[in-house]
């Protein structure tokens, strides 16, 4: 059980980085190649790599070299779910605390759109 606790705590050590929830963000609805990411997120390009680098290797982004460009996408939709979810409950309870006393809540975006190209299974 160990080892199931240090791979956890691996996995969010990576997620808990401002800058890479902003690239998995930019990556939740397609794959994109780094001068992509770049423009999207206004990172510097030695940034954006070694962020990219470090998510790579925990398994959070795939990646696939097309001539001289590199495409990376999320691995597995299961970390923007995570994020989407976190996110979403952050907003809410934000709003919840800025809202006058006895006005509803509005209702928080999705920080961490759904993908609209993936298969719904039936």
């Amino acid at each position: 059980m160990q080892s199931v606790f240090e791979s956890v705590a691996r996995y969010f050590s990576v997620l808990g980085e401002p800058t890479r929830l902003r690239i998995l963000h930019a990556l939740c609805q397609e794959e994109k190649c780094v001068n992509g990411l770049i423009r999207e997120t206004g990172l510097a390009q030695a940034n954006a790599s070694r962020h990219l680098g470090l998510m790579y290797q925990a398994g959070l982004l795939s990646r696939r070299r097309e001539g001289t460009q590199v495409f990376y996408r999320v691995a597995d939709p299961l970390y923007i779910e995570l994020c989407r979810t976190v996110s979403t409950q952050m907003l809410a309870r934000a709003d919840a605390e800025l809202s006058p006393p006895g006005q509803g809540v509005v209702a928080a975006p999705r920080p961490f759109p759904a993908n609209e190209k993936e298969p719904t299974s039936v």
